[in-house]
């Protein structure tokens, strides 16, 4: 809006606001019958209140210009299309010095936009991925100790945690692994050159499913919490009833995630990002009608929608469990009791995929599940195809593709300079719509 409509306007609603009735207007305890004499009167004696009212005006227009704009750079992409995260780390960092954690809370956020303005002054020393909506908010953050627990400090006296528990707000270092503040923000080791930059973005939603039924109130339902496991309780049920007939075990995250580590005997949805994974519910429900369905995921966000869209979704006598904390406490809680046991038998196989440059977390007794895309031997480091428009995740070794330059996920990628649906992908879609074949 212009200088001159702003005052327009401002003169107009003057006007208005000393109208009586129908050719009546009283100012300054005088009263006028037309708008003419008003006008002479107004420009004798109320120009200064007219000015006022303007800068008003145009103030509040500059503080809402001001948050759009804030508004558009935090909901805009953080790279440019076509471009990906990078998949290898090379870095001097002291690793006692720094650490990532990686959290979720979903819980009402009055304001966003605000909430993520806060982050980015105390997340400014450290990189790492923030995602901020009215439903709460997603972040793996990386940085120096101090920094972090100076940020955590912040963070846990913040509205995003007002109904948490108290001993989570305690200030301490995240050293001590049974305490709740560790086991909530999951600490693991690596430095900010993990990630390329801090991306603090305002999303609706904080895990994209693009459900509308599944709401905040569905997810801070009593019952739906109900069916969180802890590790142990986890795994214990999974050794006594994962050879059973009437139970599923189903891993919610992507494809290339649970292709380099799973637990033994899961469903892994061969989906391509997490948006997809209601259709593949949808379509398998009768596989699924009237089982007991544990799930799980890297740490624990998908499995909350998952769930709630599960029971949303599948008939009543389905019973829908997930893993608290996910396979990141899940393994924590693992490398204790394989320490205390020496015949204790391992049910996770593989690498926990994480998404940044580290790409996965685990150690050599979980083993490798996958392999080389070209000699098939063992083979858990992913590359990024050298196409300039494809990016998939591939699994060759060091022997097949010495360099980037000659990795390709297919000969298609290989042979075209444009964009083209390759074949890895025609595979995987394929493999998607398979139907799950489980006994009954």
């Amino acid at each position: 809006m212009t200088t001159g409509k702003i005052r327009r306007k401002v003169t107009q609603d003057f006007f208005k606001e000393k109208e009586l009735g129908q050719a009546n207007w009283v100012c300054c305890e005088t009263t006028f019958t037309t708008l003419a004499e008003l006008g002479r009167h107004v420009n004798q004696l109320h120009v200064a209140d007219l000015d006022r009212r303007e800068q008003e005006e145009l103030n509040q227009l500059k503080e809402m210009e001001e948050r759009q704009s804030t508004l558009n750079k935090l909901r805009q992409r953080r790279g440019k299309k076509g471009t990906s995260d990078p998949i290898t780390i090379d870095c001097q960092c002291d690793p006692d010095e720094h650490k990532v954690i990686l959290f979720y809370q979903y819980v009402s956020i009055s304001d966003p936009v605000q909430f993520a303005l806060h982050h980015q002054t105390y997340c400014s020393s450290m990189h790492g991925k923030v995602r901020i909506a009215k439903e709460g908010i997603n972040a793996t953050l990386a940085g120096p100790n101090k920094e972090i627990d100076r940020y955590l400090d912040w963070l846990t006296q913040t509205e995003a945690f007002k109904d948490m528990p108290e001993d989570l707000k305690i200030p301490q270092p995240l050293t001590d692994a049974d305490s709740p503040r560790y086991r909530f923000f999951k600490p693991s080791k690596g430095c900010h050159h993990i990630f390329s930059e801090l991306s603090i973005k305002v999303v609706d939603e904080i895990c994209p499913l693009g459900q509308s039924s599944i709401v905040l109130d569905k997810l801070k339902d009593p019952k739906h919490k109900q069916k969180k496991l802890s590790p142990q309780d986890f795994h214990d049920l999974l050794s006594k009833h994962r050879q059973k007939e009437d139970f599923l075990l189903l891993d919610t995250r992507n494809y290339y995630e649970s292709k380099i580590g799973h637990f033994d005997g899961a469903i892994k949805p061969a989906i391509r990002k997490f948006s997809q994974f209601p259709e593949f519910i949808d379509r398998n429900k009768e596989a699924m009608r009237g089982k007991k369905i544990l799930t799980y995921c890297t740490g624990g966000i998908r499995c909350e929608k998952a769930t709630a869209y599960m029971r949303h979704a599948l008939p009543e006598d389905t019973e829908i469990f997930m893993l608290d904390g996910g396979i990141h406490n899940y393994l924590e809680w693992w490398d204790k009791e394989r320490a205390k046991k020496d015949d204790a038998s391992a049910i996770w196989q593989g690498k926990n995929y994480v998404f940044d440059a580290r790409q996965s977390l685990g150690s050599s007794h979980t083993g490798i599940v996958s392999q080389c895309e070209s000699c098939r031997k063992p083979w858990d480091q992913y590359r990024k195809c050298a196409s300039n428009h494809c990016h998939l995740l591939i699994l060759y070794c060091d022997a097949c593709a010495p360099n980037s330059i000659t990795a390709f996920c297919c000969s298609k990628c290989k042979e075209s300079n444009e964009a083209c649906l390759c074949l890895c992908e025609e595979r995987r879609r394929k493999e998607e719509y398979m139907p799950i074949t489980v006994a009954s």
